[in-house]
């Protein structure tokens, strides 16, 4: 008789720190992976309310349409919100997505420098040097407040932008994540440069040489991106 195989864990739930750690699993089709994390937080409803989660994505291939399909259903059905993700080594299918994503090409050469090369916390990184790094800038962090991250290209950051921490770039400025910060782009006053994130909610919004302080109060988050761009003598956010 044939022993039936054991079932495979679609996901696994952990705590890191003052959030919760989901990673799920690779090679599982979306379609159970959000059926069983629907039955759990079912279950765990009035745990996991109002708490933070970080969607570690190692294990599985980056997927912009199923990051989004697990926020929704953290956020509807768990009322947790979504604060960061976590990447694996193999960066290529979020590279394409964000090539996609921009209209323009993105490469990453300089990874292998680590982002501790680029920043220092509470002091300006090094970087205006744009022949030498001419490369997007990623960091694979949240930023927190008092770090002051300078890019002399793009900048790419792979969690959230907390209040009270400076990011600044050359060009675009990329947050896969909350953007509650201050952020600069175009600082060498490039006003075609444009500021993503999946939720903008900063103190304090630069493009070139044009300021932007955005409205007091709680915003209905997007249904997938923000953009921030400047419109004759103003930045505009657009939400898609």
């Amino acid at each position: 008789m044939l022993k039936s195989l054991p079932h495979q864990p679609t996901f696994q739930i952990k705590a890191d720190r003052d959030s919760f750690l989901l990673i799920v699993s690779g090679g599982i089709a979306l379609e159970d992976i959000l059926d069983d994390l629907r039955k759990k937080l079912m279950e765990s409803r009035g745990f996991f309310q109002k708490a933070r989660m970080i969607l570690d994505l190692r294990e599985r291939v980056f997927n912009a349409d199923e990051v989004q399909l697990i926020r929704t259903l953290l956020e509807d059905v768990g009322g947790i919100e979504l604060h960061e993700i976590r990447l694996g080594e193999n960066l290529q299918s979020f590279l394409t997505w964000a090539s996609g994503l921009l209209g323009i090409a993105v490469s990453v050469p300089a990874l292998n420098h680590g982002a501790g090369a680029f920043f220092r916390e509470g002091n300006s990184a090094p970087g205006r040097d744009k022949d030498r790094h001419n490369a997007p800038l990623v960091v694979r962090q949240t930023c927190r407040s008092g770090m002051r991250i300078e890019s002399p290209a793009e900048l790419i950051i792979l969690g959230d932008v907390n209040p009270g921490a400076e990011i600044l770039a050359a060009r675009d400025i990329i947050v896969f994540g909350t953007l509650r910060g201050i952020a600069h782009a175009g600082i060498y006053g490039d006003r075609s440069a444009k500021i993503w994130g999946l939720h903008i909610e900063p103190q304090q919004l630069r493009i070139a040489d044009v300021l932007a302080v955005p409205p007091q109060g709680k915003t209905t988050r997007p249904k997938r991106y923000e953009v921030a761009e400047v419109h004759g003598d103003r930045i505009r956010v657009t939400r898609f």
